[in-house]
């Protein structure tokens, strides 16, 4: 696996891109990965990169961005919302299309949490696949993340404490934001879906995934489920049981849809 960074032009700034791309071959179909909320590509313990990395290995180029203010990001953090992290993934799609290794016609979307509702709002773009990992995927109701509405009164913004231990500001944007993006662009995504849901997922409500497994309608969804898994699959404990679990769903069923 060869692995690189580049930054893909956005708006008035630069989208962080970690490229992984097989050791043999020449082309590829590939598959952009989207982290979640207050999240980066290399945040979680790593958990998009093990991803990503097991993708590669099967003949598949993956790639994982940072989004607005995340990680290597430098966007403003009070642009820190759905429009701009929109835009950011759009580009991000647009690149990986254009590069010389990728199948231009097979490149797909995996988002997590957060990224997930990215990739279902995004499903607007010719994405071969879209996948959802415990994703906010209700797109047409807004999401509540839990911040302090006193404290984002008084001081223009709320202290977010993430599961990974460190401390974020969120602002006004992201929750403005998100009323405006409501949409049902994925009820017209005619490719394959695939919704991984852990049932017992205490930081985003599982019912949001599996209502939408049972209520959608859409032939095109596959699905699967993982017991005794939080949000991020256990890996902050150094536990990777689930998340391999996770992976040995994905990897294959990527392979035969992309």
């Amino acid at each position: 696996m060869k692995e690189r960074l580049e930054f893909v032009k956005c708006q008035d700034h630069e989208v962080p891109m970690l490229i992984d791309v097989p050791d043999s071959g020449n082309q590829f179909p590939a598959i952009l990965l989207i982290h979640g909320f207050m999240s980066g590509k290399s945040n979680d313990n790593h958990m998009l990169q093990r991803i990503s990395q097991s993708i590669t290995a099967s003949g598949i180029v993956a790639a994982r961005i940072d989004l607005c203010s995340m990680g290597e990001n430098l966007c403003s953090r009070e642009q820190y919302g759905m429009k701009v992290m929109i835009e950011e993934v759009k580009a991000s799609f647009d690149y990986l299309q254009s590069l010389r290794e990728v199948d231009s016609k097979r490149v797909g979307l995996l988002g997590h949490s957060l990224g997930g509702r990215l990739a279902f709002t995004c499903s607007t773009l010719p994405a071969k696949v879209i996948i959802s990992l415990n994703g906010a995927i209700n797109t047409q109701e807004p999401i509540n993340v839990g911040y302090d509405q006193k404290q984002m009164q008084n001081l223009g913004y709320s202290i977010i404490h993430t599961a990974d231990g460190r401390v974020e500001l969120l602002y006004p944007r992201f929750d403005a934001d998100i009323k405006a993006t409501l949409n049902n662009n994925i009820e017209k995504f005619t490719n394959p879906i695939l919704v991984g849901v852990a049932t017992t997922d205490p930081t985003l409500n599982p019912e949001i995934s599996l209502n939408f497994i049972k209520h959608s309608g859409m032939e095109n969804v596959d699905y699967f489920t993982v017991d005794n898994s939080d949000h991020t699959y256990n890996v902050e404990s150094g536990d990777f049981t689930k998340l391999n679990e996770v992976i040995g769903k994905v990897v294959p069923w990527l392979k035969e849809h992309i």
